[in-house]
């Protein structure tokens, strides 16, 4: 069956494009009165002529703007918009309960400091969030600009603004751990990300293109398994929509820093970037161990384009130009890019599936370690932003759950976790990484929690028809 062309022009943006700004704002609303919060739902996906920034989509730019605007809608807030409760019990269950709820929360590795409890944004109790609008900016000035406009449309609609972060893009594209960031995202089939104003990807990936059904839902898209993601809810709703798990992470940089001094210190390593690399997957540039196993080769002309995508941990016969490395050799098993995306790797279930699309960027300002000393400097940074999929259950959760923190029979995993994200137990979790056939491996048995969830949201970022369809409610 032919796949059907993708509506650019009625698929909200960030999901197809990184927008590739440095700064990015998210405010998290309460609906007042249901009328006036359909009617700016439908200015905001207007035609522009109403005087209100318009809501982001992949249609292709004929010049660099100068912001993205999207919006994401939590279960609470269809529920306030008027969705018919029928439509409502069409949602699967993970969207309609939340990240929340305890048993999922739980399965997620949202115990003990991540507990919702604690929660900054979605903790069970606070006042609901009905809508979360995200801004991206190239100028700070444009973004205070933006976000003044649209708080006043949502202040004048009798909404209550119940949160608000900033995140901004740290030196040479990299997260708090210092690795360099967003090189590995899903091609979706049917997307010429040239045209669309995307960056580009390496010219070299191992891994297949993903079926769009994937990620957007409805429209006859078929994703990995066969069937579609948008279930049985209406397609004026459901067409063209995708699911975001959104996500405030808190992020450890001085224990992180710590664990790499210490454990470089016990096991006789001279550099402790080696150790970095293993437990990424990645050397701190960027550079895969799969292709560079000994050394950092570093920042270099058709690293990118050449390398930095084009490997695979096992591809069997039929490339035997790639190196396999079934045994965690060169990459562990366990190493962070490994366990969350196995790429070929038979990973319960069909290789070069599950995956995500990430829309996050670092908050907080960078650390800087004091004399060689990594201590903690109490300042509060992390990674903001959503994860993105077809399905909440299958792919967000099934990553964060099983591959991420589960205790997997297989070698190198029994009795470890992730060892970047992980929600590791308090008398310290481990992480294998073997050399070679003749020598035991190293075994870290002190790794802290270096990721705490702080806030999280299951949204719904419908079509441009979808939040039209919304506004038209009665």
């Amino acid at each position: 069956m032919t796949e059907p062309t993708l509506d650019l022009e009625d698929i909200q943006g960030n999901l197809l494009r990184g927008y590739r700004m440095p700064l990015a704002l998210h405010i998290a609303f309460a609906f007042g009165p249901v009328p006036a919060a359909r009617r700016l739902i439908g200015r905001l996906a207007g035609d522009g002529a109403n005087g209100l920034p318009q809501v982001s989509t992949a249609a292709r730019w004929q010049d660099r703007p100068a912001y993205a605007l999207n919006l994401g809608l939590t279960f609470a807030g269809l529920q306030k918009l008027g969705v018919p409760q029928a439509v409502l019990e069409r949602f699967p269950a993970s969207f309609a309960l939340g990240p929340a709820w305890p048993d999922r929360a739980r399965a997620l590795g949202d115990t003990d400091i991540s507990d919702p409890q604690h929660w900054e944004l979605g903790a069970p109790g606070d006042t609901a969030v009905h809508l979360l609008l995200s801004i991206n900016a190239r100028l700070q000035s444009r973004l205070d600009e933006l976000a003044g406009v649209l708080c006043k449309a949502f202040i004048d609609a009798g909404a209550t603004e119940v949160w608000r972060r900033q995140a901004e893009a740290l030196p040479q594209d990299r997260v708090h751990f210092g690795y360099r960031d967003g090189i590995a995202q899903p091609r979706i089939r049917g997307v010429d990300e040239r045209r669309i104003g995307a960056a580009q990807s390496s010219r070299n990936d191992a891994q297949p293109e993903a079926p769009a059904g994937d990620f957007l839902l409805g429209r006859r898209y078929v994703n990995s398994y066969g069937g579609n993601f948008l279930g049985d809810l209406p397609p004026a709703l459901g067409d063209n929509a995708t699911y975001g798990a959104f996500r405030v992470l808190r992020q450890d940089a001085a224990a992180f820093e710590r664990v790499l001094q210490r454990n470089a210190r016990r096991w006789k390593i001279d550099d402790p970037e080696w150790l970095a690399a293993k437990m990424m997957g990645r050397w701190r540039s960027g550079a895969p161990l799969m292709c560079n196993p000994d050394r950092d080769p570093g920042a270099r002309p058709g690293l990118d384009a050449d390398t930095i995508n084009d490997f695979d941990y096992a591809p069997g016969r039929q490339d035997e130009q790639r190196y396999d490395d079934v045994r965690g050799l060169r990459c562990p098993a366990g190493a962070h890019i490994r366990r969350l995306n196995p790429r070929g790797g038979m990973a319960m279930g069909q290789p070069h599936t599950r995956r995500i699309v990430r829309r996050a960027m670092p908050y907080g300002p960078e650390y800087v370690a004091g004399d060689g000393q990594y201590l903690d400097d109490g300042v509060d940074r992390g990674l903001l932003g959503y994860f993105l999929c077809g399905d909440l259950a299958m792919q967000f959760e099934f990553l964060q759950s099983v591959w991420a923190n589960q205790d997997l029979a297989a070698c190198g995993l029994r009795g470890t976790r992730d060892p970047i994200l992980g929600a590791h137990p308090v008398e310290g979790g481990r992480f294998v990484i073997r050399t070679d056939d003749r020598r035991d491996p190293i075994v870290i048995t002190d790794l802290p929690r270096l990721v705490s969830t702080r806030g999280a949201l299951y949204c719904l970022l419908p079509g441009i028809g979808g939040l039209r369809h919304l506004a038209s409610l009665t």
